[in-house]
């Protein structure tokens, strides 16, 4: 199933089904057990998720939120940038940054194309970084907000699906904002200073920026009851995630799961206020990337295979020899391979088919599994040098402003830094986030 989803060979949808056919009659499970995996709670947690970000879309919310950062932040060409980056980041933690890219996409080729204009009845000459950074801008903001949330990419739900699974271990919505939040805050930065450095943007002013941005908005028109009415619930849903932890002593057995699918239904009953319909159709929540979900039901049915069997405990004696090397060097190892696997390989992919690995491997040297895993998922969304990397990164290449030696150029520079500060970060905050402490071995895992 790896060297499938790594290859591409069958779509990785179609490969994930391969547990249900393989595992009952190599005498592995049942096929119950290797079903159940498929109705993990992480799976509906991410299933709500994708729902609340269809009625943004649907409702056109999450192109206001956008143009609205945007233009809080300003149009002077450093502050455009920023904006780009803030609003494709904001917006990817929540919405699928395939989806960010595409909505941001035709904005900035907006900008691009009317500095080109403004410019030349001046008789100036467009300077030839702007377009490359406010493009760049747009797919790296996309990949590197997906890391603030449970639901912002698949490999952080990929993970916490896989701890659920294999050791009973639950991982909150809040729990993971404590590392991934900060990242991307510490990445936000990091990100415009590589773009500019590199790629200096040579542009004082942006003639006509103003201009771009309020037609933009006029043509969004005055915020409908639709919208919000989604809005709220959007805000009400990640209040209740990240409260979740509180609130589980008034509320008995509420789950990150449990609020995701009650907005979503709550959704398919709220009327919109401005047609008789709902916030929802099934014809919307027929649109939803379903071939993801069997995704993680496949990688989350592989794992618990993997440790049943016990080739996970296998696979961990077999690195034992390796106890005692510099637990920061196995680190930034993992990290650096799960990035360069990236760059030519499906992240979601990837990260399904090394956390069984990875966690076995932590257990082998006397680690605790998030040591390793946490920062390869993380890892997973940090790839910038190629357009088959990301769905953003593509999406950006798509529009023949920008050369692949062009994106290598930053990316290469992105991607060594990342590894350090996905290391770095992660190193520091799980020990408060996951309660890991170096050189032991937790109950849950040593089994």
């Amino acid at each position: 199933m790896a060297t499938w989803w790594v290859t591409e060979a069958l779509p990785i949808a179609v490969t994930a089904l391969v547990p249900l056919v393989l595992l009952p009659p190599l005498s592995i499970t049942d096929i119950d057990g290797a079903a159940t995996p498929y109705a993990n709670p992480l799976i509906f947690l991410f299933l709500g998720g994708f729902i609340i970000a269809q009625a943004m879309q649907v409702w056109r919310l999450h192109r206001r939120i956008a143009l609205g950062i945007v233009n809080w932040v300003g149009v002077r060409p450093p502050s455009i940038v920023i904006g780009f980056i803030l609003a494709s980041a904001f917006l990817s933690m929540w919405v699928s940054n395939t989806a960010t890219a595409l909505m941001m996409l035709p904005i900035g080729l907006s900008i691009i194309d009317l500095t080109r204009d403004r410019l030349a009845e001046r008789g100036e000459e467009m300077p030839p970084h702007f377009g490359v950074v406010l493009l760049l801008s747009i797919a790296y903001g996309c990949n590197v907000g997906g890391m603030g949330t449970l639901i912002g990419t698949p490999p952080n739900a990929l993970l916490a699906g896989f701890f659920s699974e294999s050791y009973g271990v639950e991982v909150g919505f809040a729990q993971w904002m404590i590392v991934g939040l900060p990242l991307v805050v510490v990445a936000l930065p990091l990100i415009y200073v590589a773009l500019t450095t590199v790629y200096p943007i040579e542009l004082d002013e942006l003639p006509g920026g103003t201009a771009i941005i309020d037609e933009e908005r006029a043509q969004l028109g005055t915020i409908s009851k639709a919208e919000t009415r989604v809005a709220a619930i959007f805000a009400l849903t990640a209040l209740l995630w990240m409260t979740r932890p509180l609130l589980s002593d008034v509320i008995p057995g509420l789950s990150d799961a449990g609020i995701a699918i009650g907005a979503s239904l709550t959704l398919f009953v709220v009327p919109s206020g401005t047609k008789d319909r709902a916030l929802l159709s099934w014809d919307d929540a027929e649109k939803l990337p379903w071939g993801v979900l069997l995704l993680f039901g496949g990688g989350l049915s592989l794992a618990s295979a993997i440790s049943e069997t016990g080739l996970a405990k296998w696979m961990g004696q077999g690195v034992s020899t390796l106890e005692g090397s510099p637990v920061l060097l196995v680190l930034v190892c993992a990290v650096a391979l799960i990035v360069m696997l990236t760059e030519i390989t499906s992240n979601t992919a990837t990260t399904a088919a090394f956390l069984p690995i990875l966690g076995a491997v932590a257990v082998g040297l006397g680690q605790n599994p998030f040591l390793l895993a946490v920062p390869a998922a993380l890892g997973a969304s940090c790839a910038f040098m190629l357009p088959v990397a990301t769905p953003p990164n593509a999406i950006v290449y798509g529009s023949d402003l920008l050369s692949i030696p062009e994106m290598s150029r930053v990316g290469l520079w992105l991607n060594a830094l990342f590894i350090i500060v996905v290391t770095g970060l992660a190193y520091a905050l799980m020990g408060i986030a996951f309660g890991v402490e170096l050189g032991s071995v937790p109950g849950w895992a040593a089994g």
